[in-house]
């Protein structure tokens, strides 16, 4: 594989493992993902920088705070009030909860939803800052956990339960995002985005029979010129490609 779409795809694989250890990953996460390619300084901060611009944290999860806006801030901090009376529990008890559910304790639905409502805002937060207000993240949250808890397969052990709610959560929220954002993202991932640009710039360098401007690109491609210049910094440059 191209050393530069490798290295796009080992970025699009470490954002994933970042959301779903909590918003962070770890420097030696940094170096695991990235060991058949040749890592100086310089571009292990070119790393760290686009995991910051990502809402990743580094070695500690990323603080949600410093990007909440003022209603963002406090329509969170009122929600999470409203949920100050609701029980936490422990993974063990909430796995016994759900074998009881799904073995046919219909009652129980209520406090298998109530025992997620916390972990919805967990997750919104994850993707706090990425143009969907959190209110409306938390309650595309709350909808999806509703809906799947009505279709839960009881062949599931409560550990794969657990993680198919939790994972239909987080999907209905980049889902959402989704939605919010021009067509090519509703359907692409940032690696696919990524490695869009690297084609179609050999494709207009073929054309033209010379290296390509950025501005030429774009209108190319139908590219955002930052989006453009961000897969050129994150790959180290494409030779191809003029500023």
């Amino acid at each position: 594989m191209d050393e530069k779409k490798l290295f796009i795809s080992q970025m699009d694989k470490l954002l994933k493992k970042g959301r779903e250890n909590g918003n962070f990953v770890t420097k030696e996460d940094v170096d695991e993902y990235f060991k058949d390619i040749t890592l100086d300084d310089e571009k292990k901060q070119l790393i760290y920088n686009f995991l910051y611009d990502s809402r990743i944290g580094l070695d500690e999860p990323f603080d949600t705070d410093e990007i909440l806006d003022e209603e963002d801030a406090d329509f969170l901090q009122m929600y999470i009030d409203e949920l100050e009376g609701i029980e936490t529990l422990s993974d063990e008890e909430k796995f016994l909860l759900l074998e009881k559910f799904v073995s046919g304790e219909d009652s129980l639905k209520g406090r298998v939803i109530e025992s997620y409502l916390k972990d919805v805002v967990e997750t919104a937060k994850l993707y706090a800052g990425s143009g969907v207000c959190i209110e409306d993240l938390i309650g595309e949250g709350n909808v999806a956990l509703s809906v799947i808890v009505e279709s839960l397969d009881k062949a599931l052990s409560s550990a794969q339960l657990d993680s198919f709610i939790m994972d239909s959560i987080m999907s209905a929220m980049e889902e959402l995002l989704y939605e919010d954002n021009n067509e090519a993202n509703k359907s692409n991932t940032w690696a696919e985005n990524a490695n869009e640009v690297l084609d179609k710039a050999k494709e207009l360098a073929e054309t033209l029979g010379r290296n390509v401007k950025i501005a030429e690109l774009c209108e190319f491609g139908d590219f955002e010129e930052d989006f453009v210049k961000q897969v050129l910094e994150i790959t180290g440059g494409i030779e191809i490609i003029e500023g």
